[in-house]
């Protein structure tokens, strides 16, 4: 029999071509052909994933009250929305923020849920990104799902996609332009390279964490490169900073001064020119330099030797690199002119259009490059919030369980692969590269943000991200592990697996729950804060309440191994752990994102205007329109509440900002102030004409009695806050710092100790009080009663 259509031969083209096309021309489907096709259950679950991040993101956005910051980012958004213009200041970012925040208010109106639908709609695009790494030479088609899916459950990325500020914008620019460089990689085309130049501009308008994530990206395809074309690159790269750390250590020993302060606050022309005369006459900054210089001397010196002589720069240099290398992407780049050209251009209209405030602020070019770098590289020495050095590593593993657990894991696994590749004497394969990326990616955030001065608990998202995505790849191979196997795989060997991997579950299960009724005891105030205890007897037996089912899992484990196999049971219990812990992400992100978001009991939360915030404003809302018809309200507030109330008393055209001191003349209906503000005066004045209420503003978690007592933190200026763990004084040398590191992992054998991490971790149970600064409502005698109706009709 003749197949309905043959492909014509290479001698019957001719022929073929002349043929009437009705006869071959294939009928078109359906709508519904069409969707049934494409009905894979790839597809299935990634349309599921979508739908999940839109509810998650979506819903109920308004329900928490604006934190400082957000307050900040939406009012002067809210005021460019008015038509009243928007210039760049580097002590909130970048531009893009407010441009996108501005749109949202023209369109849809200025209220706390609108102020984070931008933020909402990124968190689903980077959940749904992983897509483009479908690739078998990237994450895989399970892997890639797997990351959606984790990226979907991922606390961390969950409460601050629901948060205006601009780390979500920024590790969505950072997910395209990873996939921007690997899709290259895999195949060097126009469009990638057009794709990752407009991601970094739109980075730079972002943060200035842009440009760490710029530098380790960078620093990482520079050393592939250099591993292909000229390894002694890297010798000489060390040799320099080597050189460099001896001469500024043998300058500060003859006296060398150190270098001269940034002039970060608002600097003028003559402060700018005077410092940077300072800054390049610094011997240490001279020896730089000088170092730099020769290094770069050298450099192509190495270069220009293994470059043929009748070849160019570009084709000698690059050209011999092996085809598929991050050298060989590179000569490719260079070569393909106009997408790198395009590229460019789009880069540099986004900064511009942006940082200008579309072209209405020239100065905005200035003030996004040197002046973002000088502000923040200035403010390292002023350190605020005060954070150690352990910070992201306490932080991270309360929240990310999966991405955790499994980074050890995936490092060693992609190292044994490097190993075992190089020993046969060849390159490692493209998704060892992509983990080698993740995993380079992933230390290099955690180093330099550990080492920055400054230090917020919405940071961490920049390192929760490749941690993530990594953990995807390592289960993805497990799964697809899985599935090759399977059907191969005897009927009892499946049950047996399967009988496995939920045992496991259940043991996870058990674990928690024991622990949990175990650590479920009376509240005390024995150690001078209010803390909960263990069940009276459960410490004599804690072996039996607590260690048992981990004890039953590892037995489990040996007995799978012999049965099944190595790698069998390892893939199994990898896929059924990831499963188990994933439910325990579940319940961590919607404890804190819907149940508790404003209340600080989360190390991730730091600090969180109140619930009263808003709840005042609204009772304000109505008493004005009972007493005045309108938003009349004469309303005044000091300093230390202007944030957030200069965006909650937005629509009141009669608030007034009176900064510490109280006018003579109080002719204000309603007086908000704080209590820091206020002294024994200025309360004998208000009282005479008005009666008050007190809420709390903003309370924050009680890091003091909970993760700063885990080691000494040296790199804190302030040796007040050095020290939390005993009564030693400061300074403190490296061995002291891992001997307080040492004494509080071997506190932890103490079942009361582990009783009370868990409690802390699973139900946020903090060991004392939330700090807290409050505010008072100070209503006039005359409207008081109203506002007392108001009050309590709610």
């Amino acid at each position: 029999m003749q197949p309905a259509f043959t492909a014509p031969s290479a001698t019957g083209g001719t022929a073929a071509r002349n043929m009437d096309t009705d006869q071959i021309r294939l009928p078109r489907k359906s709508l519904g052909e069409r969707l049934a096709h494409g009905l894979t259950v790839e597809n299935v679950l990634y349309t599921a994933i979508f739908v999940v991040a839109c509810l998650t993101r979506f819903w109920d956005l308004g329900s928490r009250a604006l934190h400082h910051d957000e307050s900040l980012h939406s009012y002067f958004s809210w005021v460019f929305a008015e038509g009243n213009g928007y210039i760049h200041d580097p002590l909130m970012h970048g531009p893009f923020l407010f441009h996108a925040t501005a749109l949202m208010y023209l369109l849809f109106g200025s209220t706390d849920a609108v102020s984070r639908i931008f933020p909402a709609a990124l968190g689903v695009l980077t959940v749904m990104l992983p897509w483009f790494l479908r690739s078998d030479r990237l994450l895989g088609r399970w892997g890639a799902l797997t990351a959606s899916a984790l990226l979907l459950i991922s606390p961390s990325i969950l409460y601050y996609s629901r948060f205006i500020r601009h780390d979500i914008y920024l590790i969505a620019g950072t997910l395209v332009l990873f996939i921007a460089i690997v899709r290259y990689l895999e195949k060097p085309e126009a469009r990638w390279a057009i794709t990752g130049a407009l991601a970094i501009g739109y980075m730079l308008t972002t943060e200035e964490v842009s440009f760490i994530v710029l530098f380790v990206f960078a620093t990482f395809l520079g050393i592939a490169i250099a591993l292909k074309i000229a390894p002694s690159l890297l010798g000489v790269a060390a040799g320099a900073g080597i050189a460099f750390l001896a001469t500024s250590r043998v300058l500060h020993a003859l006296g060398a001064p150190p270098l001269p302060g940034i002039p970060w606050d608002r600097p003028t022309g003559r402060q700018i020119e005077q410092f940077a005369v300072k800054l390049f006459e610094h011997p240490v900054v001279i020896a730089a330099l000088g170092i730099g210089l020769l290094a770069i001397v050298i450099s192509l010196w190495l270069l220009d030797r293994k470059r043929p002589p009748e070849t160019g720069w570009i084709d000698g240099v690059f050209g011999d690199a092996p085809r598929g290398s991050t050298a060989s992407a590179l000569h490719e780049l260079l070569g393909e002119r106009r997408g790198l050209w395009i590229g460019i251009a789009g880069e540099v209209a986004i900064f511009v259009v942006l940082y200008t405030t579309l072209f209405t602020n020239m100065a905005g070019l200035a003030s996004g490059t040197f002046g973002a770098l000088g502000y923040w590289l200035g403010q390292q020495g002023v350190q605020r919030g005060q954070e150690p050095w352990f910070y992201y590593l306490i932080l991270l593993p309360q929240y990310e369980y999966v991405a955790a657990l499994i980074f050890p894991i995936a490092v060693a696994l992609t190292l044994w692969r490097i190993v075992r590749a190089w020993r046969s004497g060849v390159s490692p394969d493209r998704r060892t590269y992509v983990r080698g990326f993740l995993i380079y990616w992933s230390f290099g955030m955690l180093a330099v943000l550990s080492w920055a001065g400054e230090k917020m608990p919405w940071i961490v998202v920049h390192i929760a991200l490749p941690m993530t995505l990594l953990a995807a790849a390592t289960i993805g191979d497990g799964i697809e592990r899985l599935e090759q196997h399977w059907c191969r795989w005897s009927p009892g060997v499946r049950r047996d697996l399967v009988i496995f991997g939920g045992a496991v579950i259940a043991l996870l299960g058990t674990a928690f729950l024991s622990l949990a009724w175990a650590s479920d005891g009376p509240y005390t105030t024995a150690s001078g804060v209010y803390e909960r205890t263990l069940r009276a007897g459960v410490t004599d037996h804690w072996w039996t309440f607590v260690y048992l089912p981990w004890l039953v899992l590892l037995a489990l484990l040996a007995l799978a191994i012999v049965r099944l196999g190595a790698k069998r049971a390892l893939t199994t219990i990898l896929i059924a752990g990831t499963l188990a812990f994933s439910l325990a992400q579940v319940h961590a992100e919607w404890r804190l994102t819907y149940r508790e978001g404003d209340v600080p009991k989360d190390m991730l939360i730091y600090v969180q205007t109140s619930p009263d915030v808003p709840r005042v404003t609204d009772q304000l809302t109505q008493l004005s329109q009972q007493v005045n018809g309108g938003m009349g309200l004469s309303i005044w507030y000091d300093d230390v509440t202007q944030w957030p109330f200069n965006w909650y008393l937005k629509d009141f055209p009669n608030r007034r900002y009176i900064g510490n001191q109280l006018p003579s003349d109080l002719d204000a209906q309603v007086i908000v102030v704080a209590d820091s503000t206020l002294t024994s005066d200025m309360e004998d004045q208000l009282k005479q004409k008005y009666t008050y209420q007190e809420y709390p503003m903003r309370w924050w978690y009680p890091e003091e009695n909970t993760y700063r007592r885990f080691a000494y933190a040296p790199n804190i200026t302030d040796v007040n806050r050095q020290n939390y763990q005993d009564s030693s004084k400061p300074p403190y040398s490296l061995l002291d710092v891992a001997r307080s590191v040492g004494s509080s992992i071997w506190s932890m054998r103490e079942p009361s100790e582990q009783g009370k991490i868990f409690r802390m971790v699973a139900y946020r149970e903090v060991p004392s009080g939330l700090g807290s600064v409050n505010f008072r409502v100070y209503v006039r005698n005359d409207l008081y009663p109203y506002f007392n109706q108001i009050r309590y009709d709610r």
